[in-house]
C-alpha cells in the first residue's frame, strides 16, 4: 500500500489539467434561401424573418409579428436576426447594413457568418 500512493501521485501528473466538459459547438447547415418564412422568438415578441438571394449577396427581411416596426427599431430588428443566426450556431454578419421598408419590415443586407 504504501508503495502504491507514489505511483498514483505520478500517475495523476499525466492527466490533463483541464478536460473540456462540453464540445465546441459547430455551425450547423442553414435552410435554403427561398424567400419562405420562418419564426424566431426573442421575448416579449415573434417575428418572422425570410431570407432571399439577391444580385448583391443575401437578404435578411425581419417583421415583427402582431405589432409593425417603426422607423426607431433597427436595432431590436438586427438582434432577431441574430437570434436566427444563432439557432444553427452562427454569427449575424456584423457589417450588414440595414433600411427600413414597407410594410413596415427592416431588410438587412448580408447572412449568417
Amino acid at each position: 500500500m504504501k508503495r502504491a500512493l507514489p505511483f498514483l501521485i505520478a500517475l495523476a501528473g499525466c492527466l490533463p489539467i483541464e478536460i473540456p466538459q462540453t464540445p465546441a459547438k459547430a455551425p450547423l447547415s442553414l435552410p435554403l434561401v427561398d424567400g419562405r418564412p420562418s419564426v424566431v422568438t426573442r421575448a416579449p415578441h415573434d417575428y418572422q424573418i425570410s431570407r432571399t438571394a439577391t444580385a448583391h449577396g443575401f437578404e435578411f427581411r425581419v417583421t415583427r409579428i402582431g405589432r409593425d416596426f417603426d422607423y426607431s427599431e433597427g436595432l431590436t430588428a438586427k438582434k432577431a436576426a441574430m437570434a436566427w443566426c444563432q439557432q444553427f450556431n452562427r454569427d449575424f454578419g456584423a457589417t450588414a447594413m440595414a433600411r427600413f421598408s414597407q410594410p413596415n419590415a427592416w431588410v438587412f443586407d448580408g447572412d449568417c457568418a
